[in-house]
């Protein structure tokens, strides 16, 4: 079944967890339009509009148009919110590319959890290693 543009505007509003009014200040769209669109009394809004929504709502104004476009929303409505943020800042970008490639080349979730693991106690020494020698020529 094909989702509307209302329906997919509301989703993605109530995913973001941000009230019409709040959509309406980020985005410079009236709220009663966003209303009329979510509630299919304006089924067709101009790109213009779609863009500065989608910019709003940190998507690709495609979201809104195409079927096959989704967002992890769309696969898990209850993603907690500081996944929901991560995966909706831009700064994101570089590590959700990283997960794509390791998933492309066989890396299991299990060998990047690991590898995690062992990067934040090694940069944990090393932070302790460099306070130890700070505290040693404070003390001379």
């Amino acid at each position: 079944m094909t989702e509307s543009i209302c329906d997919k505007l509301k989703k993605l509003r109530k995913n973001r967890k941000i009230s019409m009014s709040e959509l309406a200040k980020a985005s410079g769209i009236h709220q009663t339009t966003i209303s009329a669109i979510e509630n299919g009394r304006h089924s067709s809004p101009g790109i213009d509009t779609v863009e500065k929504l989608a910019n709003a709502l940190k998507v690709s104004p495609l979201y809104f148009f195409e079927e096959r476009v989704i967002t992890p929303f769309d696969l898990d409505a209850e993603l907690p919110p500081d996944v929901m943020n991560f995966l909706l800042s831009a700064e994101s970008l570089p590590y959700i590319k990283l997960s794509k490639d390791a998933y492309e080349k066989g890396v299991s979730s299990e060998t990047i959890r690991h590898f995690l693991e062992l990067l934040q106690m090694t940069a944990k020494n090393s932070t302790e290693k460099q306070l130890e020698k700070e505290q040693k020529v404070d003390s001379i």
